[in-house]
């Protein structure tokens, strides 16, 4: 039979392993509590930043069958055949600017976006400004615009992130590490490599 000393030192024993029990326990809780916090605290960055990028959009728009350009009158000089080839629209609507802005456009005669133009900054617009048009292209630009079916826009947000919207609309944030996702263009489930503008050849166009 044991002794009461024995007794005594196994209830000793079992509180002892109780109380780090507990302790192991209230330690997992407390951290499973930071964790969940610091993950909240990490969605919300994350919402706060998406919030700014969701502002930014480009589009394609037709000045005539498809709304008047908003800046331009209608006259008998807007009527000839640059008035119906395809304007490009662009939108900060956050309070902070954007920076490394790239526009390229897609065409109907190649698979692949072509690098149409860089900004350095994009401040916030209170309307949707018109980012290149017909009518203020150079010569050897113009003939594109023909062929114009998507647009799609890059940029740095005020908190360094990088996004892309494709030519659906919809937004992607971008992973620098990845080569193809630094360099290329979003489009689907992927990233296509763009063109540049220089080296495009339209079909049927004579050199």
């Amino acid at each position: 039979m044991p002794s009461s000393a024995d007794l005594a030192a196994w209830a000793g024993a079992v509180g002892t392993w109780a109380a780090l029990g507990a302790a192991v326990h209230g330690a997992r809780t407390a951290f499973h509590m930071i964790r969940v916090e610091r993950d909240r605290d990490r969605e919300q960055e994350r919402r706060r930043q998406a919030d700014q990028a969701s502002s930014v959009a480009v589009w394609v728009g037709r000045p005539f069958g498809g709304g008047n350009r908003p800046d331009r009158l209608a006259t008998s000089v807007a009527l000839r055949r640059e008035s119906f080839f395809p304007d490009i629209y662009l939108v900060n609507g956050s309070r902070l600017p954007v920076y490394e802005v790239g526009i390229f456009v897609w065409v109907d005669f190649s698979a692949r976006p072509i690098r149409w133009q860089n900004r350095v900054i994009l401040p916030p617009t209170q309307e949707p400004m018109l980012a290149s048009a017909f009518v203020e292209a150079a010569p050897d630009v113009a003939p594109v615009m023909e062929h114009v079916v998507g647009v799609s826009v890059a940029f740095r947000d005020a908190e360094g992130t990088h996004w892309q919207r494709t030519r659906d609309g919809s937004l992607r944030e971008i992973d620098t590490d990845d080569v193809h996702q630094r360099t290329g263009v979003a489009d689907g489930d992927g990233f296509v490599q763009p063109q540049e503008l220089e080296d495009v050849h339209i079909p049927g166009r004579q050199a």
